[in-house]
């Protein structure tokens, strides 16, 4: 257990480090460019600062009291979701919160409460999980529910997204993969039917047509040829400027300004890293004896896997535009500080489940380590 902290937890900085080098390189190549004044640097240094801070806040919260409260939990994530329609829209989407001169997303925070919220279902049901209603249809229609808020935005991609880790927390939960097949057909309907009666928007239509038609997005081109032009390591920070033209560089489209500073080989470090930490994560839920918080870390593992294959695959043009970020490196806010405070649930299961003194103790002594 105390390799695969010690490996998480340098992994985090190498991810926060790159984040911070990309936003840097931004804003140079920006103000060279345009002689603008970005500050993605600085709202990097700030979104990564307040997420640890609400990292180290949750860390310390017994995990026992999420157990106690995960109907109120449960309950909080469906106000957040709520309460987007009470604000105007931004680009014909009610997906924020406002809150002075800052934005909130709450569907990156419900991802983890959901699955916090179906990882403790999954413990107080343990020996029924393999039955059809209470392993499948119960649980699935929690989920259905904030599905069906985070459609109604719209956002489709993160929809879709929850929908299918809500699947995944459940599988590992130890429903049977046969009642899966009935799930994924059910999205596939859902699709094949907004799209004939219209609850799909245009430019959502307008993405699986690119995507199906076997043509590039006007997005995704101009960002592969950020990397086409940089060649097998980059041409460097402060020598790239074809990044400033790519759409949301500083969030989906991140790996623009990766691949255009470093390189091919830049890209696959990053993902390596990414391999790293969910690996290691999926190994550190290994050694959890609390079936909660065993299927919450893996579950955890699993949102920072796809949301990193869903935004390569974006970028390479394998799967339409989603507006999925690139986890900690990506300038989303809402997504780092939700993720940390995954991060802060799975640390507070670690020390504070009463698993055994010796697992605590290990943990405790290797992230004391790493931060003196």
């Amino acid at each position: 257990m105390r390799t695969e902290l010690k490996v998480t937890i340098v992994t985090y900085l190498i991810l926060f480090v790159v984040g911070a080098i990309a936003m840097y390189s931004l804003d140079i190549a920006k103000e060279q460019v345009f002689n603008t004044s970005s500050n993605f640097f600085v709202k990097h240094l700030v979104t990564m600062g307040v997420s640890l801070f609400l990292m180290l806040l949750v860390k310390n919260i017994p995990f026992s009291f999420y157990e106690r409260n995960d109907k109120w939990l449960y309950l909080a994530g469906i106000i957040l979701l709520v309460a987007v329609f009470a604000f105007p829209p931004i680009n014909g989407a009610h997906r924020w919160i406002h809150i002075g001169g800052f934005t909130v997303q709450p569907s990156e925070f419900a991802k983890i409460i959901l699955i916090l919220y179906l990882s403790i279902y999954v413990k107080k049901h343990k020996g029924k999980m393999s039955e059809f209603w209470t392993g499948m249809v119960v649980p699935m229609l929690y989920a259905i529910i904030y599905v069906g808020l985070i459609v109604l935005e719209p956002n489709l991609s993160t929809a879709m997204f929850t929908f299918l880790i809500a699947v995944v927390t459940l599988y590992y939960g130890g429903t049977k993969l046969r009642y899966f097949v009935i799930a994924v057909v059910l999205v596939i309907a859902l699709v094949i039917i907004g799209s004939i009666t219209g609850l799909l928007h245009s430019y959502q239509l307008g993405r699986l047509r690119y995507f199906f038609s076997g043509e590039i997005a006007p997005q995704v081109d101009i960002a592969l040829k950020t990397l086409k032009n940089s060649g097998p390591t980059g041409v460097g920070i402060g020598n790239s400027w074809l990044k400033v033209y790519v759409p949301e560089a500083e969030s989906d489209f991140v790996l623009a300004v990766i691949g255009e500073d470093f390189g091919f080989f830049g890209i696959l470090l990053v993902c390596i890293t990414y391999l790293f930490l969910s690996y290691s994560l999926m190994r550190l839920g290994s050694y959890i004896e609390d079936i909660a918080v065993r299927v919450f870390t893996w579950s955890y593992a699993t949102v920072i896997l796809f949301h990193v294959t869903i935004n390569l695959g974006v970028f390479a043009g394998f799967f339409p535009v989603t507006g999925i970020p690139l986890p900690f490196i990506s300038t989303g806010g809402s997504s780092m500080m939700a993720l940390l405070i995954g991060f802060g649930i799975i640390l507070s299961g670690l020390l504070n489940t009463g698993e055994g003194k010796e697992n605590q103790n290990r943990a405790r002594s290797s992230i004391e380590g790493e931060s003196s």
